[in-house]
C-alpha cells in the first residue's frame, strides 16, 4: 500500500508545482531546495528542462530566490518534528517495533563499550602474564602418570566420586612434566605458549586427546580440592584420598553420587558459600520444569 501524501504540507505544495526535484526526507529539506527557484517552463536555447536535470541545473546557482520566506522553513521544521514524534510514539506503542529498538539500543552500546572493554582486558592478560613469569616450576611427589594409567582413571571416572578425584589429580601432576612455559619474542613481548598438556595428548595419547577440554575440568575440580584443603606443591592430590580424610574430603565423599556437576558445586560452596549456593543444579532444574510447564499453560492458551 503506498504511503499516504500529506496534500497539505509545505513540500507536497511545491513539488506538486514542479519547485523541486529532490531527494530530501524531510519537509525542511524540501523547502530548502526551492531556494533556486525559476518558472518550469523557461524556455532555453537547448530545449526545456522539466526534470531531476533542471533541478539539479538550477540548484547550482549561488543566488537565493527573491521569493524565499524563512518563517515557512520554520513551519516546515515544525512539521517535520511533528511527523517525527508521532512516529517514534506509534513505534513505542507497538511491541515488536519497541523489542526491535530496544535490540539496536543494546547493540549499539555494545560497540561503544567494546573498546573500552578489550583495552582493560589485554592490560589484565599482560598482568597474568607477566606473574605467570614469575611463578617457578611446580613440583610433585608423585612420579609421572603413564598412558596405561591415565586411560584406566579415565575409564573409572564415573564410577565413584574418589575416581573423579583421582583422575583431576593425575591430569594436575602430569602438569609438572611437560613444558607449558610461556613462549617470549626478542622484545619481551608473549607471543604463545608450548604445548603443555595438549600437546603431550596428541602425542601419546590420541584417543584422549579429543576429550582434552573435559580432562581440563578434571583437573580444574582437583585444583578446587586443593585450594579448599590447602594442599601446597610438592604434595600431591592422591594423597588426600587416604584416611584420615581431610574434612572437606570427608564432606565431599560423604555422598556416593558420581555427579560431576554436584562435586564441582560442592567445592564452589566450600570455598565461596556467600555467592555459590550448594543445590544450584536442583534449583536451576526446578526452574526448567517452571518454565516448561508455563510454555505449556500458553500454548494451550493460544489454541
Amino acid at each position: 500500500m503506498p504511503r499516504k501524501k500529506y496534500e497539505h504540507s509545505a513540500y507536497y505544495y511545491a513539488y506538486h508545482h514542479g519547485w523541486t526535484h529532490s531527494d530530501a526526507r524531510t519537509y525542511a529539506g524540501k523547502y530548502l531546495d526551492m531556494h533556486t527557484y525559476c518558472p518550469r517552463m523557461r524556455e532555453r536555447g537547448d530545449g526545456e528542462w522539466n526534470s531531476k536535470d533542471w533541478f539539479k541545473y538550477q540548484n547550482s546557482s549561488k543566488e537565493f530566490d527573491s521569493t524565499f520566506n524563512p518563517l515557512i522553513l520554520f513551519a516546515c521544521a515544525a512539521v517535520d518534528i511533528g511527523i517525527a514524534m508521532r512516529d517514534t510514539v506509534r513505534k513505542l506503542a507497538d511491541p515488536v517495533e519497541r523489542d526491535r529498538m530496544k535490540r539496536e539500543l543494546m547493540r549499539d552500546l555494545r560497540r561503544i563499550r567494546r573498546p573500552f572493554y578489550y583495552a582493560q582486558e589485554v592490560e589484565r592478560r599482560r598482568e597474568l602474564a607477566i606473574a605467570r613469569r614469575k611463578i617457578k616450576r611446580r613440583r610433585t611427589t608423585a612420579p609421572m602418570p603413564t598412558p596405561e594409567e591415565l586411560l584406566e582413571a579415565w575409564d573409572e571416572r564415573k564410577t565413584s566420586r574418589e575416581a573423579m578425584i583421582r583422575l583431576g589429580g593425575m591430569i594436575h601432576d602430569l602438569e609438572c612434566y611437560v613444558d607449558n612455559y610461556l613462549k617470549i619474542d626478542e622484545f619481551g613481548k608473549v607471543v604463545g605458549r608450548n604445548r603443555g598438556i595438549r600437546g603431550w595428548l596428541r602425542d601419546n595419547m590420541p584417543e584422549l586427546s579429543p576429550k582434552y577440554k573435559t580432562l581440563m575440568r578434571y583437573k580444574a575440580l582437583a585444583v578446587r580440592l586443593r585450594q579448599v584443603t590447602e594442599t601446597k606443591d610438592p604434595k600431591p592430590t592422591s594423597k588426600l584420598l587416604k584416611k584420615p580424610y581431610h574434612k572437606a574430603v570427608e564432606k565431599i565423599l560423604a555422598d556416593e553420587k558420581p555427579i560431576f556437576s554436584h562435586v564441582f558445586g560442592a567445592l564452589e560452596h566450600l570455598l565461596a558459600p556467600e555467592t555459590v549456593m550448594l543445590d544450584a543444579p536442583k534449583v536451576r532444574k526446578e526452574q526448567r520444569k517452571g518454565n516448561e510447564r508455563r510454555s505449556k499453560v500458553r500454548r494451550r492458551a493460544k489454541t
